[in-house]
Order: structure tokens, then C-alpha cells, then sequence
């Protein structure tokens, strides 16, 4: 299993990320968000943080795309993820440029994911909102049990330290058979875009 920490706001917190293992550190480029990361670090201080193992992921919703290469660029970012209402063609322009995390956001049902099979290198199953994520509750995972994942796959929502019981049952599923990481945020924060670092690494060492 591996991890993804998004919403990082601070360059020391994501070196101790980096030190934990974690695989993925996640940087939150959408303005509306309580952690967004251009409010905290500029784009250079982003591209002088340079991990030696871990990807430093953009999450980014319905950016004007040629100022999303642009941050990509300016940044150094080694993925993108899409948590907006990107089209096809959106994500396949991205995907030339850098890998595509796609989102999927799951309420009632299941969406439709088909069509993205080839215009993204990973998808990633969030809880629905209003907003763009950051909701800290889990959607029903029991929707995606069943279902056969044709890309490798994030699992976000929520996850917490009471989780690890429901994950290994997700992960003996049908869909735990590409299920390739999973995305913390909210349930280890002390405040928003702060981590708790010791919760995180407790939670970590018991999933692995």
C-alpha cells in the first residue's frame, strides 16, 4: 500500500513526509480551498523542494489550462489531479505533460469512469460535495466493492485512524485489486493544511 498527504502548506512538513515514506505529497492549487498552498509557498519554494523518492502531486479544479502547465512548470510538479469537472480532452492534453490523477466524486452511485480510461494515469474515488473535496466523511465504499478498477487507484474521503479494519476488507475486494494508495488529509490535521505527523506515521506503520 501506498500514501498520499494533500493539502501541504509548509516545505518542513513535506521533508518529514518525504523522511516517513510517505509516496505522494500533495499540494492544493485551488484558491477556494482552506488549504491552499499559494497562500503559504511560492512557486519556486515548490520547485526547490525536490524529494528524492516521493512525487509532488498539484491537485488542481477547472484551472485555465494553460496556466496549469504553467504552475506545473513553474512548481516542478511530477503529477497533476484533477478534482473538477475536467473533460477528456482536458486531461489527455495534461497526461502529455505529466501523469493525470482523475477524480471521480461518488454520492448515491458510482460515476461513469469509462471514457478516461485512456486520459489519465490514475483515478482517484472521493466523496461527492458541493465543493471540490474536503468534505473529511467517507462515501459509501461498499458502491466500488464490486467493481473492477481498470486503472490503478487512489482512495480518498475521509480515511482516518479507525479505518484500517474497512481497508483491508476494501483491499480483498474486487476493486482492491488496483487499489494502489491511499489519500489523507482532514482526520491528521491539528489545523487546516497542518499535519499531525505522529498520527500519520501511527497510521501508516499499521497499514503496511
Amino acid at each position: 500500500m501506498q500514501f498520499k498527504v494533500c493539502g501541504i502548506t509548509s516545505v518542513d512538513q513535506a521533508k518529514s513526509l518525504e523522511a516517513m515514506g510517505v509516496h505522494y505529497i500533495g499540494f492544493i492549487f485551488y484558491p477556494a480551498s482552506k488549504r491552499y498552498v499559494l497562500e503559504h509557498l511560492t512557486t519556486a519554494a515548490l520547485a526547490n523542494f525536490k524529494p528524492a523518492h516521493a512525487k509532488k502531486v498539484g491537485v488542481f479544479v477547472n484551472e485555465p489550462l494553460t496556466h496549469l502547465l504553467e504552475l506545473v512548470k513553474e512548481a516542478a510538479l511530477d503529477m497533476v489531479q484533477l478534482h473538477g469537472d475536467e473533460d477528456v480532452a482536458y486531461c489527455t492534453a495534461v497526461e502529455k505533460v505529466v501523469p493525470v490523477i482523475k477524480v471521480f466524486r461518488v454520492g448515491g452511485l458510482l460515476p461513469d469512469f469509462s471514457s478516461f480510461e485512456n486520459a489519465a494515469s490514475y483515478f482517484l474515488f472521493d466523496t461527492d460535495s458541493k465543493m471540490y473535496g474536503g468534505t473529511g466523511s467517507h462515501f459509501n465504499w461498499e458502491l466500488i466493492k464490486s467493481t473492477v478498477i481498470p486503472k490503478p487507484f487512489f482512495l480518498s474521503g475521509g480515511i482516518g485512524p479507525n479505518d484500517e479494519q474497512g481497508i483491508k476488507v476494501l483491499m480483498n475486494s474486487t476493486a482492491g485489486k488496483t487499489l494502489v494508495a491511499l489519500d489523507l488529509n482532514s482526520q491528521f490535521e491539528t489545523a487546516p493544511g497542518i499535519k499531525n505527523l505522529e498520527k500519520l506515521k501511527t497510521f501508516i506503520d499499521v497499514c503496511i
